[in-house]
Order: C-alpha cells, then sequence, then structure tokens
C-alpha cells in the first residue's frame, strides 16, 4: 500500500500501556474516516505490548513499528521520531492509554480541510478511570454540538495564557508542517508539561477549530499526570518556567501583565504547594503579584461569574 497520499498519520506512541493497547489500536483502526496511515512506536516497554503490537503488522493501514533500543524518557522525542516517518498532511497523536470515539477523524479532519489557515482542529474529552468508568470532571464546561472557530493567536494569549485548555494530545489533528516551525527547546525538555508549550506554539501560527463534541477520552489512572497533580509542587516548577516564557512571547505589560500576574499568584497561594515561597522567589516576574493586582484579577473576572449563573 502506497502511504504518501494519506491524508492523516495516525502516530501511537506507546511505553508500558498493554493493558490499554489494543482497545487503542483498535480505537483508531475502526474509525468512520479510512485515509489514514498508523505509526507504531514503542519506548522500550518492560511489559508485554510488543506482543500485543505485533499482531498489527500485517495490517493494510500501519506503515511503521519502531522500537527503541532504549528508552528516551521523553514522550516529545518519540512525537518528534514519528512525525518524521509520517507521510499524511496532518497528524493524530493517539496516546496508546486513551482511546477515541468512532467519529474523531471523520469530525476533525474536515475542519482542517475548510481553509489552510486552520492549523490545528480538538474536540472535547470525555476523562475516564483506568477501568474505562467515565469521572464527572472535565475543564471543558461548553461540551455540545457547537463548532468554535478561534484566531490562533488571541485564543494563545486569552486562553492557553489562563489554562492549558488543550490538555491531551489524543484531542488534537494538527498540521504536520506546523510542527517544524516550533522551536524544540520551547517544549522538549520537559517531562510532563511541554505540551501546553507545544500547543501554545502550534495555535499562534494559524486559526484554531474547536469541535465540543467529546469524541475523546482521556485516560486518568496513577501512571498519568492529572490536573491535581500539578498542585504537588514538582509540577509547579515546569508550569512556572512555561508561565514565565508566555511574558516576552505575548509582550505581557502594564495592565495585561498586572492581571496576569494577580492571577497566577492567586492560584499559587490557594494552592497545595508546601513552599510556595520557592515559586514567589524564583519567577517573582509570575507570582510577584501585589494584593491590590489580586484584587483587581478578581474584579474583572466578576462579569464572567455573572455569565456562568445566567448559563445554569
Amino acid at each position: 500500500m502506497e502511504y504518501k497520499n494519506k491524508k492523516v498519520s495516525v502516530i501511537v506512541p506507546n511505553y508500558n500501556y498493554a493493558a490499554y493497547l489494543e482497545e487503542r489500536i483498535e480505537s483508531v483502526l475502526n474509525q468512520s474516516y479510512q485515509d489514514f496511515e498508523l505509526i507504531i512506536l514503542d519506548d522500550c516497554s518492560t511489559d508485554n505490548s510488543r506482543i500485543l503490537i505485533e499482531q498489527y503488522r500485517s495490517d493494510p493501514h500501519v506503515s511503521h513499528i519502531v522500537y527503541n533500543e532504549v528508552n528516551t524518557g521523553s514522550p516529545f522525542k518519540q512525537w518528534a521520531k514519528g512525525v518524521e516517518l509520517a507521510k499524511g498532511e496532518y497528524i493524530w497523536i493517539a496516546e496508546s492509554d486513551d482511546t477515541a470515539s468512532k467519529s474523531f477523524l471523520s469530525e476533525l479532519v474536515p475542519q482542517l480541510d475548510s481553509s489552510p489557515d486552520v492549523v490545528l482542529a480538538f474536540s472535547h474529552s470525555f476523562l475516564i478511570d483506568s477501568e474505562g468508568n467515565k469521572l464527572d470532571e472535565d475543564i471543558h464546561n461548553n461540551s455540545g454540538d457547537d463548532i468554535l472557530f478561534h484566531d490562533g493567536q488571541k485564543f494563545a494569549e486569552n486562553v492557553m495564557s489562563i489554562r492549558n485548555y488543550i490538555y491531551n494530545a489524543s484531542m488534537v489533528v494538527f498540521r504536520r508542517s506546523a510542527f517544524f516551525l516550533v522551536d524544540k527547546s520551547s517544549y522538549e525538555h520537559y517531562r510532563s508539561c511541554g505540551d501546553w508549550a507545544f500547543w501554545t506554539r502550534i495555535c499562534l501560527q494559524g486559526k484554531i477549530v474547536e469541535v465540543c463534541k467529546r469524541l475523546n477520552y482521556f485516560r486518568i489512572h496513577q501512571k498519568r499526570v492529572t490536573f491535581e497533580d500539578r498542585d504537588s509542587g514538582n509540577d509547579w516548577k515546569e508550569v512556572s518556567a512555561i508561565l514565565s516564557s508566555y511574558i516576552p512571547l505575548f509582550h505581557f505589560r502594564g495592565i495585561r501583565l498586572s492581571l496576569y500576574k494577580g492571577k497566577w499568584t492567586k492560584d499559587l497561594l490557594v494552592s497545595r504547594v508546601v513552599n510556595k515561597q520557592f515559586f514567589i522567589d524564583n519567577y517573582p516576574e509570575v507570582y510577584g503579584a501585589t494584593r491590590f493586582e489580586i484584587f483587581l484579577y478578581r474584579v474583572s473576572r466578576i462579569p464572567f461569574r455573572i455569565k456562568c449563573l445566567f448559563k445554569r
């Protein structure tokens, strides 16, 4: 089979997720949209992942199976390896412990096809536990049938600087060409939060489409970083470095910088992080807000809270 004409390259990077790997690969192969190649990467797993992967070697969609001889310790190095091998115009990094609705690609690919200016499309997600049970939590509070078009620059500045709204690689399909325009030094050295920095910089390249349907299933379990883990302290170091990089990236200054500092200083102070002073001392550009700046941020959020009340 010739893969160079496939529209989408699906990359499944795996490390010791044999328990979920078959479900993940089947969720890709069973997509209603079939114009894709499948690239399976294994980062030197010590479980029986290889046995499961080999079952798919003869599948006509599978273009590459690559086993690392040494663990890289970096998901982003695996991403880069997969993108280098990819022949498709679009990339879907389908994490090996997640799964997806059959209509995931058929819903997202047309959004990228709609305009060359669209560099990224993402869906909303169900959060599931290790057994596949749906969890109640989700940071997207407007899930439904809406399709929202965003200016990427504004989305990055106004949304991604406030939280990692694109919190799971499996929910995204993006242009392969955009990958090579992101400086690796901006994200590759992070262990748990580099995706936040990566997606932000992809957004800066063009338009973004948000498909509000929950088409992705993001698995939360003990082996994986959750939103709450960021309150433990270790991940705050990465978050803090990323937040610091956003200040020059978005040219924050004046009232905008005050609101930014007010938001993140408030979040740090109410978090479960034990040594808050460490972050205040080491990242004063992010957490050095005055009481007035924190107050200013709280006041700025009042219209949003009122809007949310009317939605209920």
